[in-house]
This record gives structure tokens, C-alpha cells and sequence, in this order.
């Protein structure tokens, strides 16, 4: 029995770098890639070949955009960036074109302090669709159709950088908003697989994300790295739409990749000429899924059986456990007679944290009578500790 989808790619690109002066900086260049999906694929089959079956569904569609920038130095304290990128996409006999601008200004107020701005806009045609129940999460990516709408997104951010100590020490922070239309996601009870109309299933709505990036880094010194955190709220709402009924009656929700914190620490350091060591922890909020709250128990159905009905009070209203680990390494730089090369030893997950991947829910049985009696959720975690050894060479 296998489930499975993809995408694949086949593209080309042409990209320009255009010094006009020592002021103005330019790129420009044209992209096409054509896409080939497969959604849905289901292929059931037997040793003894009583059993063959196979279903799936083959999309295909193309897209393509020419860009323009322009990065100005205007002053010593002024400096820009602005360009557009005109995008272009077909599905069937469905067209979609955009015009995606984007603006940065950087300002210096002294040599070591300086503010930063930017308003972009920005289209995306290929839609990640995700299962946010209790199994494993599964995507599919599906393109715009007269269904699925482009995505547009509308991003602003401002920040603040820093040079401390002589440039040894680089600081930063920046606030964004980003408001989304044109989302999709899939209404409840969906039926992914095996669905040759998986659009009857789609709902669109709208969302929007916020949130604040702080960044410090060590940038000189035999022990060098940074820390990164960032505080971010993501949320989706999804009224009625193609026939289907709202999402979680209509409220917004927050989706499977909102994160409310992530935060990473990486540490480099030089014991000596050829040795190094690194060390890198992670940590951030873990995903929003769904759950049932109860389930009904129907006896006496026809055929005698007893039927279980899960019960959900609204979408995403769990979450994962918090993900973070610790990995650690050592590496020992080699001086061959040509190229460079070196050997590098590491840990992985080096205190063996069972991170959730998913959810399942395992029956409990009355060992008499052999009848369900309520049910137990199980976490899945994949890769514990693990120890590699890496060599790396160029020539």
C-alpha cells in the first residue's frame, strides 16, 4: 500500500549584474519553470496479484517573470533598493499575471547606527495544502486554478542595526507585519487521497502574521557565533466558500506553522590552527494540530458492530511539544598538497530528546470482551542521538 505526491521542476534562468556606476548597482534577468504534479497517488497491490490498483492524478502548468532592481547609494548616510518583478502563470486555459514592487531604504544615523524600512508584495501560485490532524502531516502542493486563487502577500517591516565594539559585535532588530490573500486550506473531513476533484475540498480565506527578529553576533575573535530569536504570531480565517462550510465556524485560527518562539544559538570555536569546535542549540514553539476532545461510541449498528465517531471542538486547538535539541561537532581542517579539505566529527541531538513528529491514538481494549473502551494518545519521534563522521574536499 503506498501513498505518495511530488513535484517536479524543469526550469532555466538568465541573470545580470549591471554596474552602471559606483553608485548604482543593477540586476535584472528573465526565469520559466514548468511544473509537473502528482496529487494523490494511491497504488494498492498483493503478492499473489489478486490485489492491483492505482490512482493518481497529473497536473501540469508553467510560469515564468522578468526583475529589475537597482540598489542606490545616494549619500553617505542614504541608501535604497527598489525594483519590481513582472510574474506571469498558466494552468489549462487559466492565466494569472502580477506585478510584484518592492522598496528598502537604509539610513545611517552615525557610523555605527543605522534604521532600515521596506514594503514589498509579492505573488505565489503553487499552494502547499497540509493535513493538520493527529497522524503524520501530509502536504501536497497543487497550482492556481480557477479555484485556487493566486497568493498575494503585502509585507512591511522596520528595524535597527547596530556596530559594537569596534565591528566585533553586530546587533540588530526589526518588526514586520504581513497581511495574506488568496489562502487556501482544506475543509473538515477532507479527503485528500484518491480524489480526482481534490478542489471540491479546497476553502480560501485570508491571513495575516506579525511578529519581531532580534539577532546578536560575534563576528571577530577565536570564538565567534551568534543568537537569533524571534517572537511571531501567524493566523488563518476561512469563511464559507466553493460550496464548502467555514473553518472553525468562521473564527480565526492559528495554523500548523505558527511558531510563537524560535530561537537558535550557534557557537563557533578555534582551539587551534586546524581544529575547531561548534556547538548549535534550537529551540522553538512545537506545531498547532488538530485533536479529537471525545469521541461517540454508536452500538448496535447494523452488522453488530460498534461504531467510534471523534469529536473536534475547533481546528488547531493542540499543540506539539516544544522542539529543541543540542548538537555538537569537531573539525579537524587537513592541508593536502592541492585544494583544501577537511574531516569533521559530530553528535546529533546529543542529549537524546524524543521530539514529537506525530500523533497517533491507540485503542484500549477490554481483554474479556475484546470491546474498545477509550483510546490513548501515542507520540512519534524520529532521530535520536546520532554520532557522523563527514569528510569534505574541494579542488
Amino acid at each position: 500500500f503506498n501513498i505518495s505526491s511530488d513535484v517536479q521542476d524543469m526550469g532555466a534562468k538568465v541573470d545580470f549584474d549591471y554596474l552602471a556606476s559606483s553608485k548604482h548597482n543593477i540586476k535584472f534577468g528573465i526565469h520559466y519553470t514548468q511544473h509537473q504534479f502528482l496529487v494523490g497517488r494511491i497504488q494498492l497491490g498483493s503478492d499473489d496479484g489478486t490485489v492491483d490498483f492505482l490512482t493518481e492524478n497529473r497536473l501540469f502548468s508553467q510560469q515564468g517573470a522578468i526583475y529589475f532592481a537597482d540598489d542606490w547609494i545616494a549619500s553617505d548616510r542614504w541608501r535604497f533598493n527598489f525594483g519590481f518583478r513582472l510574474s506571469g502563470f498558466q494552468y489549462q486555459n487559466t492565466q494569472y499575471g502580477g506585478f510584484e514592487p518592492r522598496f528598502s531604504a537604509r539610513y545611517k544615523v552615525s557610523e555605527k547606527v543605522s534604521l532600515k524600512a521596506s514594503l514589498n508584495r509579492m505573488y505565489q501560485y503553487l499552494h502547499l495544502v497540509s493535513n493538520s490532524g493527529a497522524s503524520i502531516p501530509t502536504d501536497i502542493w497543487y497550482p492556481s486554478t480557477r479555484v485556487a486563487l493566486p497568493q498575494i502577500a503585502d509585507q512591511a517591516a522596520l528595524g535597527v542595526q547596530a556596530s559594537l565594539f569596534g565591528g566585533k559585535i553586530l546587533l540588530s532588530n526589526e518588526v514586520y507585519y504581513k497581511y495574506l490573500t488568496n489562502q487556501l486550506d482544506l475543509r473538515d473531513g477532507a479527503r485528500i487521497f484518491g480524489n480526482a476533484n481534490l478542489e471540491a475540498e479546497f476553502v480560501v480565506g485570508r491571513g495575516w502574521s506579525y511578529g519581531n527578529e532580534f539577532y546578536l553576533e560575534k563576528k571577530e575573535g577565536r570564538t565567534t557565533g551568534w543568537i537569533g530569536y524571534t517572537l511571531s504570531w501567524t493566523q488563518r480565517q476561512f469563511g464559507p466558500s466553493n460550496g464548502n462550510p467555514a473553518i472553525n465556524n468562521g473564527e480565526p485560527f492559528f495554523p500548523r506553522f505558527d511558531r510563537r518562539h524560535d530561537f537558535s544559538f550557534v557557537l563557533t570555536h578555534r582551539l587551534s590552527k586546524r581544529l575547531l569546535f561548534t556547538l548549535t542549540w534550537v529551540f522553538n514553539t512545537g506545531n498547532a494540530y488538530s485533536l479529537p476532545e471525545g469521541r461517540f461510541f454508536l452500538q448496535n449498528v447494523p452488522g453488530g458492530n460498534t461504531v467510534v465517531v471523534p469529536v473536534f471542538q475547533g481546528r488547531n486547538t493542540f499543540r506539539l511539544p516544544d522542539y529543541h535539541r543540542l548538537d555538537v561537532g569537531l573539525v579537524w581542517q587537513l592541508n593536502p598538497k592541492r585544494g583544501t579539505s577537511d574531516l569533521t566529527f559530530s553528535i546529533y541531538n546529543v542529549y537524546n530528546r524524543r521530539n514529537a513528529y506525530f500523533v497517533f491514538f491507540e485503542e484500549i481494549k477490554n481483554t474479556t470482551t475484546n470491546i474498545i473502551t477509550g483510546f490513548r494518545a501515542r507520540e512519534v519521534s524520529l532521530f535520536p542521538i546520532i554520532p557522523t563522521i563527514t569528510y569534505n574536499f574541494k579542488f
